[in-house]
């Protein structure tokens, strides 16, 4: 007799711990859609990390910190809008792309210093893009400018829609 009783405030105490765990997931859930409704309706998102980890997200993308800071400041500011920039660059071969779009980012800085250019990783393409044009005809005369410049480029310069960065 003593067993079954046993057995059945075991059986009850689970069953309460169930119901307990229940009402848990179901608050919870009724949190997750005010989260997601937040995140959506944010129109900027900082994440903050220890420094430990920034490195080794950085060591594991191939870039060092100085780099992660650097393309995260080039990231469009609050005064960003829709123009166009030119791709002098784009490629996604491990071993090479990265390296070729520095050398290209520096090529074509040297040689127009007056548009700021911008390196940008989307695994696993490496992109390269010059200027902040806020019309289609200001960036399809800079793409002639680039291809007299450097006429092997000329393969790979096109005209994309961009968020860019505006000094208003």
């Amino acid at each position: 007799m003593k067993r079954y009783v046993a057995i059945v405030l075991m059986l009850v105490a689970i069953c309460m711990a169930g119901l307990r765990a229940e009402a848990r997931m179901a608050a919870d859930s009724a949190a997750v859609p005010a989260i997601v409704e937040r995140i959506n309706a944010s129109g900027h998102i900082s994440v903050r990390m220890p420094a430990a980890l920034a490195a080794r997200l950085c060591d594991e993308a191939g870039m060092s910190v100085g780099e992660a800071v650097e393309q995260e400041e080039r990231q469009p500011a609050a005064n960003a809008r829709v123009g166009y920039r030119i791709q002098v660059y784009d490629d996604n071969d491990p071993r090479t792309a990265r390296s070729e779009a520095q050398n290209r980012k520096r090529l074509v800085e040297t040689r127009f210093p007056e548009w700021r250019s911008y390196i940008e990783f989307n695994s696993p393409y490496w992109r390269v893009k010059v200027g902040d044009f806020r019309t289609r005809s200001m960036a399809e005369g800079a793409i002639e400018e680039i291809r007299q410049a450097f006429p092997y480029m000329s393969a790979q310069l096109r005209i994309v829609r961009d968020r860019i960065n505006t000094t208003d």
